[in-house]
């Protein structure tokens, strides 16, 4: 079974900034929350690899949630990255439309943060991810997946089979354990109070 979660509240969660791959520390609230997702996973899992993001804020929600699940081992994975917003990374949603106007109006919704000026290609984006998944599905027993917002929302997809412009408009809260069945089906692990 593949378990897939989003790194715990960063600062820039906080401030509405969008990171892409550029970092920002967890809050005490994210910390919290990846310890909940440790308690969560230890009564589903016991102990399972954990396949995380090289990014800070990933690699310490791994750290966190490794506490509570014994012999886990914590392997970097550069395929589970967050998408690159380029230029974009630190803003905020108004100091993009105040300097790229009409970049919103151009997509369809959510799909306009995929062309970041200097961003990461769609398609090297959907590759790696696709990749991560096909290796996920090649293990027996369980594995832990810690990611990002877009590239969760994506890998969702992607293992659901739903379009891109369905993917994107999937929630990606900081509180909720996916588990991917391999029938395409998710389900929803909500953590509790944090």
């Amino acid at each position: 079974m593949i378990y897939l979660l989003r790194h715990g509240q960063t600062e820039f969660n906080l401030e509405g900034r969008y990171q892409g791959q550029s970092d920002s520390p967890l809050t005490d609230c994210g910390r919290r929350q990846a310890r909940a997702y440790g308690a969560l996973l230890a009564e589903h899992v016991g102990s399972a690899p954990i396949w995380t993001s090289p990014l800070p804020r990933a690699v310490e929600t791994a750290r966190l949630v490794a506490e509570a699940l014994p012999n886990a081992e914590v392997h970097l994975d550069e395929r589970l990255r967050e998408v690159s917003f380029g230029v974009w990374e630190g803003m905020t949603r108004a100091d993009i439309a105040a300097g790229w106007p009409k970049v919103r109006r151009q997509h369809p919704p959510r799909q306009w943060k995929l062309f970041a000026p200097q961003g990461e290609e769609i398609e090297s984006l959907m590759s790696r991810l696709d990749a991560v998944l096909r290796d996920a599905t090649k293990l027996k027993g369980d594995l832990i997946l810690i990611g990002h917002g877009v590239a969760g929302r994506l890998m969702r997809g992607l293992h659901s089979g739903l379009s891109l412009s369905e993917a994107l408009v999937l929630d990606a809260p900081q509180d909720v354990v996916y588990r991917l069945h391999d029938t395409g089906r998710i389900d929803e692990l909500p953590t509790t109070k944090y």
